[in-house]
């Protein structure tokens, strides 16, 4: 070993990143989720929708100002630290293509936000918001590039303090703006929040990274190989704008056959389970759990209003088990340089999304309630496809064969949970209390069952003593 250098422990580093990238997912889905109960229960339905189309619009417009460049950039850069001058030339490659994006996406955008507003959604409602989002767009999609270098240093401890400060900023401009905005502004007003919790932490992040690292923009640069950047890049742009699509492909096909309010219902369900699933560790009995209390969730976290959104949610519920396994997939294959696979198998999923969408809004088309749940389950078939598709490709491609997962032991204490959920609910009448019981006894039930047919071998144990262990040294 060479003078100088210290030798690195790979698996603690490996492990203190983990640790701070679930803590940076905790706080963006829990601020999230509490963003999105505050302002849905302030909004109410009619006006929670408009913002729901206008996030989804502003969803599409933001994945063109990355198209992968970010994953690419992360790349390249993490792989040139030990060479400054080629670090800093990736750096500035990147910094002028995504300045470019910026541009071109913010511009159409503006150009085409009276005609998305009068023309295709016919809903005057949605004309500022989505003017005023382009300041956000502008400011958010830089702020996304900076935190790329921290990712790239494996430097993640900064950014979990970006992102809660980012969602603290946004809650607290956010409920600032609705209360000084009129109905008709409260949208625009939200946006113009978003703006400023944004460019605040922007330029936080901005003077953290030239304190950490000043060179790694400033300097002289070399030439480098673009040809193989932009290969790469092309199929991470595919398979990135295709998901972008794929999450809000729902919600922009629906804001132009249904009322505001139904859309609320619907993004409302769907806000609850993507949410869930971060929540709930294991996926398969937090389904089943879900589907049981159901009704009083959506009562006690959104309101009375919004109880029809019962109709989709049993429908995107599936999502839990879905996209855990989609997100672990789609990293093995990137890894193993098959980003074209993920994002082939991605684009034939948005498709067969839209398709089934389509004919969902045909058949309901004067059944709004219908509609959303049709939709819903468009929504989950698709991305049963999608999985479908990534583990045939990583079996033929990789050779990996799951076998001996050991499914029968979580089926089996899901089993006894059901029944016990089912008779629970027959002996008791419903409210806050007992709901809240039902999910601890419930648990308590599934976990039980779980350890006494052995759900955990020895090696699995010793993987959670060795975490237990490494949690208590790094204190």
């Amino acid at each position: 070993m060479k003078k100088g250098i210290k030798k690195t422990n790979l698996s603690k580093v490996a492990a203190k990143g983990s640790v701070y990238t679930f803590a940076s997912l905790l706080i963006q889905k829990f601020g999230g989720l509490l963003f999105t109960i505050i302002i849905a229960r302030i909004l109410l339905p009619e006006l929670f929708g408009v913002y729901a189309l206008v996030l989804s619009i502003v969803t599409i417009v933001m994945t063109f100002t990355d198209l992968g460049l970010g994953t690419t950039a992360i790349r390249y850069i993490s792989d040139s630290l030990g060479n400054k001058k080629r670090c800093r030339s990736y750096a500035r490659f990147f910094l002028k293509r995504k300045i470019m994006l910026i541009l071109i996406a913010t511009i159409i955008l503006f150009a085409s936000s009276q005609y998305l507003s009068f023309s295709i959604y016919k809903n005057p409602l949605i004309y500022y918001p989505l003017i005023f989002s382009c300041f956000f767009i502008v400011s958010e999609a830089v702020r996304d590039f900076f935190s790329i270098f921290f990712v790239a240093r494996k430097d993640l401890k900064p950014t979990v303090f970006f992102d809660l400060f980012s969602q603290i900023l946004k809650i607290v401009f956010s409920i600032l703006a609705l209360l000084i905005f009129t109905s008709e502004f409260k949208i625009p007003g939200l946006f113009i929040a978003f703006f400023i919790s944004s460019f605040v932490t922007l330029l936080i992040s901005f003077f953290i990274l030239l304190k950490k690292d000043k060179e790694i923009l400033f300097g002289e640069t070399e030439k480098i190989d673009k040809t193989k950047i932009n290969l790469y890049w092309r199929y991470m742009a595919i398979a990135t704008l295709s998901i972008a699509f794929f999450g809000s492909i729902d919600t922009l096909m629906l804001g132009g056959f249904i009322g505001t309010e139904y859309l609320a219902y619907y993004r409302v369900s769907l806000s609850l389970i993507l949410t869930i699933r971060y929540i709930l560790m294991i996926s398969i009995p937090a389904t089943i759990g879900v589907l049981f209390i159901a009704k009083y969730l959506i009562f006690v976290v959104y309101g009375i209003d919004y109880l029809p959104a019962l109709s989709s949610f049993y429908f995107l519920s599936l999502l839990i088990i879905t996209t855990p396994l989609i997100s672990l997939y789609s990293i093995i294959l990137e890894s193993k340089e098959k980003p074209k696979i993920v994002s082939n198998a991605v684009l034939i999923s948005l498709l067969s999304n839209i398709i089934f969408n389509y004919i969902a809004i045909k058949i309901f088309i004067s059944n709004p309630l219908g509609m959303i749940a049709g939709v819903g389950f468009a929504t989950a078939l698709s991305r049963i496809i999608l999985l479908g598709i990534l583990i045939f490709y990583s079996r033929k491609e990789l050779g990996i064969r799951v076998k001996g997962i050991g499914l029968r032991k979580p089926i089996f204490s899901t089993s006894v949970m059901i029944i016990f959920l089912f008779l629970f609910n027959s002996l008791v009448n419903m409210n806050l209390f007992w709901g809240i019981l039902e999910i601890i006894l419930g648990v308590g039930v599934y976990l039980g069952t779980f350890l006494l047919v052995k759900g955990l071998n020895k090696d699995d144990w010793k993987l959670l003593r060795e975490l237990i262990k490494f949690r208590i040294k790094n204190k």
